[in-house]
């Protein structure tokens, strides 16, 4: 996931609204946004590899979602993938789960990671400081290292804070998926859609998540040429 950027109790009867996309070789296998197997309230892709995933989200607005970061990478370690799993199939608070793997993130190739658990939003880098709470208002990061924005990360605020005056969600949604998966052809670091075939690079999968003031949530997302649609009640039982 190289690019998420999130509005966070801007409007009331959406205090949630996630635009992504994840970049990412085109032969890791991967499994679209689906129902999880091992967790029925969770929604999402998955890397079949690792078993982790990059984004998901459950009712209640719980949510996970990590990227890279390009330059801080070592051999081995723990799936980045795995940070996702555990924090949306768990009850942990938000902050808790951060704190507690800050002891242990210097194991993890460099990352963002930013959960939350419906009441906070936490964001926190291993290439940074402690875990931090998200304040209401938008918020984007990319695969840079933490102090570095690269100019798409401008460009999904922008498009976040547009797609917000929408009046129906299903329109919230639609301008999103659109800005996600339109190709501009700049630099890579302006880029929102990659498309990178010499590389075996590019864009897999462009998500927006939605999460209404019950705690229900709808998930849309475009990978290889299909959309799906998802969506889970506020309440859930594991």
């Amino acid at each position: 996931m190289c690019l998420i950027a999130l509005a966070w109790r801007v409007r009331d009867d959406l205090p949630l609204v996630v635009a992504a996309n994840r970049d990412e070789f085109y032969d890791r296998p991967t499994r679209a946004a689906h129902v999880w197997d091992d967790a029925p309230h969770v929604l999402g892709g998955r890397d079949l590899r690792a078993g982790g995933g990059w984004l998901a989200a459950a009712g209640g607005g719980r949510f996970a979602a990590v990227t890279n970061i390009r330059y801080a990478q070592h051999e081995g370690g723990p799936s980045r993938g795995a940070l996702v799993a555990d924090f949306i199939r768990g009850d942990d608070d938000a902050l808790a789960f951060l704190d507690r793997l800050a002891d242990s993130a210097a194991t993890y190739a460099g990352f963002h990671l930013i959960v939350g658990d419906g009441r906070t939003l936490a964001h926190f880098s291993n290439a940074d400081a402690r875990p931090a709470v998200l304040p209401p208002g938008i918020f984007g990061v990319s695969n840079a290292p933490p102090g570095v924005e690269w100019p798409k990360v401008a460009l999904a605020r922008d498009a976040l804070a547009h797609a917000l005056r929408a009046p129906e969600a299903d329109a919230v949604a639609g301008e999103l998926l659109s800005f996600l998966t339109r190709p501009r052809g700049t630099a890579v670091e302006s880029e929102v859609f990659v498309s990178l075939p010499e590389r075996g690079y590019g864009t897999r999968a462009s998500t927006v998540v939605l999460v209404d003031a019950a705690g229900g949530v709808v998930l849309r997302e475009r990978a290889g040429g299909v959309t799906t649609s998802l969506a889970a009640a506020a309440a859930h039982s594991r």
